[in-house]
């Protein structure tokens, strides 16, 4: 029976050697050898990147994509978690349930039986009721405390526990800043606005209409003096005084 002759894969030369692939000679035999490696690191690469292993206990994942746990070892995390949240509410109820009662003279602790909200800081439903109509008599009826500030007492309408007296002092205070600072910013205060002496001192505030005589506090009005023009002038207008000379 007449042999089959084939063609070599490596060199293309028709060759007598039935079932074989190359010629036999030694280039191409080698060529075939690291053909045949090569094909095998490729099917080995992508065989490691579908089929990722777990990364707990080694094995395939099995799934699609990359997963970095088998199905086995996800459940077994899933149920060590789960059973670390009911450890830790656990704890947190028993700590909860060891705090004192907010109850007012009530020395009993929470206790394990308190649900969740306000009712968990106190002992009992009585506790917690008693507690709500103290807060509710005290949004209705407030008690007077002592001011911050001046020591009488009264209903707190501020924050800050300061009474309404106290309030409209510290309005005015800065009120009256806020105008002195306008005036200097505009007039100066270096020297007295009417016999032009040097304000080594700060000088006086003072208003050119009085306001005993309907003059208004407001930039247009108020100048810084000297002591002298200010006891000199009094409550008189411009018209009514004349400024000293500097001495």
């Amino acid at each position: 029976m007449p042999s089959i002759r084939t063609t070599c894969s490596e060199c293309a030369r028709p060759h007598d050697r039935p079932n074989r692939s190359t010629c036999g000679a030694d280039l191409c035999a080698v060529s075939a050898r690291l053909q045949i490696a090569a094909r095998n690191a490729r099917e080995a690469a992508r065989a490691a990147v579908t089929a990722p292993t777990c990364e707990r206990c080694g094995n395939p994942t099995n799934k699609p994509g990359r997963y970095s746990h088998c199905v086995d070892c996800v459940d077994d995390i899933a149920r060590a978690r789960r059973e670390d949240e009911r450890r830790e509410r656990e704890r947190l109820a028993a700590d909860a349930a060891a705090k004192p009662c907010q109850g007012l003279g009530c020395p009993n602790p929470v206790g394990p039986l308190a649900k969740p909200g306000p009712a968990k800081l106190y002992c009992s439903p009585s506790c917690s009721k008693r507690a709500e109509n103290l807060r509710r008599r005290t949004r209705l009826r407030p008690e007077p405390v002592a001011c911050r500030r001046c020591g009488v007492r009264h209903v707190p309408k501020f924050r800050d526990g300061v009474c309404a007296a106290c309030q409209k002092v510290q309005r005015t205070a800065a009120r009256r800043k806020s105008l002195r600072d306008a005036v200097t910013a505009k007039h100066g205060n270096s020297r007295c606005w009417h016999c032009s002496v040097s304000l080594s001192d700060g000088g006086v505030f003072e208003h050119l209409i009085p306001v005993t005589r309907g003059g208004v506090s407001d930039v247009a009005n108020c100048r810084w003096i000297c002591d002298r023009c200010n006891r000199a002038k009094r409550n008189k207008l411009m018209d009514e005084w004349t400024p000293p000379v500097p001495a």
